[in-house]
C-alpha cells in the first residue's frame, strides 16, 4: 500500500496545479508508462512543459534496476528541488516501491506512488489505497518518438539472482488481446509506421489468458496499415518454433530478435540462476537462423558477476560470436540490496571496467561485420528526426528522409558502425 498524504507529511495536489513534467529512468516499459500518465494528465487539462523551464508537478518514473539506477533518481530530485522550490515532485515507478523511505526524506517529494497505485495517480487528488493496473490507462501517441512502444505484459517470474525486479513488479500478468490490438489499431491510426511490443517478460504474454505470444503477433498483423511490428526482447528459451515461423514467412515482422544473454559461462548463468546453457543460447539462435534470412541478434551482458573468471569472460565472447550478435549492451555487475546475490563476494571495479571494455571492444568489431554485409544492398529504414534510423534488423542507419518516413534505401557505406545509405 502507498503512504497516505499524511505519511509524506505533505500537502495533497489541488487545483493550483497547472503545468507538469515527466522525468523518466530506465526501460521500455517506463517509457510506455511516463507517456499513458502523460496523457492522462493532458486530460485533466493541464500542460505539459519542458522539465528545464519549470512545471508546478514534477513526476519521477523510476528505475531499480541497480542502485546508481535509483541514486541517479534522487540526485534528479535534489536538482528539481533546488532550481524549482516551489514544484511539487511525485516518485512513482519501480525505485517507488523499493526505496520509499529514501524518496520521503527528499526536499520537495510529495508523494511516493508505488507500482500497484500508479494508473491512479492523479495531478489533482490524493492517491486511493487501492491495487491498480497499469492496463487501466492507454495511449494514443509516443511524445518524441517515431517508434510506439506497446506494453502487452507486466511483472515477471524468473527471479534472477541478480535482479529485483519480481519484487517490486509482481509476477507476469497479460493485457487482453482484443484491448492490445485496440490500442495498436489506435496508434497505427494516428501515423505510427512501427511498432515495438515490450513487457518486463514479454515472452510470459498470455499464459494467465490461455493465450501466447505468436498469437498475439498475429492479431497485430492483421491491422492495415501496420508496416513493422518488433519485439523489445525475449528470452532465448522462449524464442518457439510459431514464432520463428511467423518472422520466416511476415516481411512486416521484423527479422530482429534481442535476446539477454547475460552471461556465456554455464557455471555464471547457474549462479545468477538463467533458465539455460551457453549451448541452448546458441542454438535458439541457429533456430531462428535456419528459417530466417539473416536475422539480427543483440542481446545483453553482464559483466563482473561475482565469482566471474577470466575464461568465463572468454565463454562470454565466444557466445556472442557463435551465436551471431551484432550489438552487444555490456553492463558491469551491480550489487543490488534484496537480491540472493548481494552476499556474494563482489570484483574489484577495475577488473569490471576491464571486460566491460573487452566486450564493447567485441561488439564494435561484430557491429561493423554485420553491416559490411548489406552494403550495396537495399534495406528499410524508419527515419528519425535525427536523419538517423533503425533497418529492419535494428541496424543504425544514416538516410535522407522525413521523420516517420519509411524509406527503402540502398547502403553506400559503413561509418563508426552505422551504415550510411541513398534513396533506392
Amino acid at each position: 500500500m502507498a503512504p497516505t498524504v499524511a505519511e509524506a507529511g505533505a500537502k495533497i495536489y489541488t487545483p493550483a496545479v497547472r503545468t507538469f513534467a515527466f522525468v523518466t529512468f530506465g526501460c521500455k516499459v517506463n517509457q510506455y508508462e511516463s507517456q499513458a500518465l502523460r496523457e492522462k494528465f493532458a486530460g485533466r487539462g493541464l500542460t505539459e512543459v519542458d522539465a528545464e523551464a519549470g512545471a508546478d508537478l514534477y513526476v519521477l518514473n523510476t528505475c531499480t534496476v541497480t542502485e546508481s539506477a535509483t541514486s541517479d533518481a534522487q540526485r534528479a530530485a535534489r536538482r528539481i528541488a533546488r532550481r524549482f522550490p516551489f514544484a511539487e515532485i511525485t516518485v512513482t515507478g519501480c525505485a517507488a516501491d523499493s526505496h520509499r523511505a529514501d524518496f520521503l526524506g527528499l526536499p520537495g517529494v510529495r508523494r511516493v506512488v508505488g507500482h500497484d497505485q500508479k494508473a491512479a495517480l492523479d495531478p489533482r487528488l490524493s492517491p486511493e489505497d487501492t491495487r491498480t493496473s497499469i492496463f487501466e490507462l492507454g495511449i494514443s501517441r509516443f511524445d518524441g518518438h517515431t517508434r510506439a512502444f506497446l506494453k502487452v505484459e507486466d511483472g515477471c517470474d524468473l527471479n534472477c539472482s541478480f535482479c529485483i525486479i519480481p519484487k517490486v513488479r509482481g509476477t507476469p500478468v497479460s493485457r487482453p488481446l482484443a484491448a492490445a490490438v485496440e490500442e495498436a489499431k489506435r496508434l497505427v491510426g494516428n501515423g505510427y509506421r512501427e511498432i515495438v511490443l515490450t513487457g518486463v517478460h514479454l515472452g510470459a504474454y498470455g499464459k494467465d489468458l490461455g493465450s501466447s505470444l505468436p498469437e498475439l503477433i498475429e492479431r497485430l498483423l492483421g491491422i492495415p496499415g501496420l508496416a513493422r511490428l518488433r519485439l523489445s526482447s525475449i528470452e532465448a528459451n522462449e524464442i518457439s518454433d510459431p514464432l520463428i515461423d511467423l518472422m520466416a514467412t511476415e516481411p512486416r515482422f521484423c527479422p530482429h530478435l534481442h535476446v539477454p544473454l547475460q552471461s556465456g559461462d554455464d557455471g555464471v548463468l547457474r549462479a545468477m540462476r538463467r533458465r539455460y546453457t551457453a549451448g541452448r543460447f546458441v542454438e535458439a539462435c541457429a533456430r531462428v537462423a535456419a528459417k530466417v534470412p539473416e536475422p539480427g541478434f543483440t542481446t545483453d551482458v553482464i559483466v563482473g558477476f561475482p565469482g566471474e573468471s577470466e575464461a568465463a569472460v572468454e565463454n562470454t565472447m565466444d557466445v556472442c560470436r557463435r551465436a551471431g550478435m551484432h550489438r552487444i549492451h555490456v553492463f558491469p555487475y551491480s550489487r543490488r540490496r534484496g537480491t540472493s546475490a548481494a552476499a556474494l563476494a563482489d570484483l574489484p571495479g577495475r577488473v569490471k571496467k576491464e571486460r566491460r571494455r573487452r566486450l564493447e571492444r567485441l561488439g564494435a568489431e561484430l557491429t561493423e561485420a554485420f553491416a559490411r554485409r548489406f552494403v550495396g544492398r537495399e534495406v528499410d529504414v524508419l527515419v528519425e528526426s535525427d536523419g538517423t534510423g533503425y533497418t529492419e534488423r535494428y541496424l543504425k542507419a544514416r538516410a535522407p528522409g522525413r521523420p516517420g518516413e519509411l524509406l527503402r534505401a540502398r547502403v553506400e557505406r559503413i561509418e563508426h558502425g552505422e551504415v550510411a545509405c541513398s534513396p533506392a
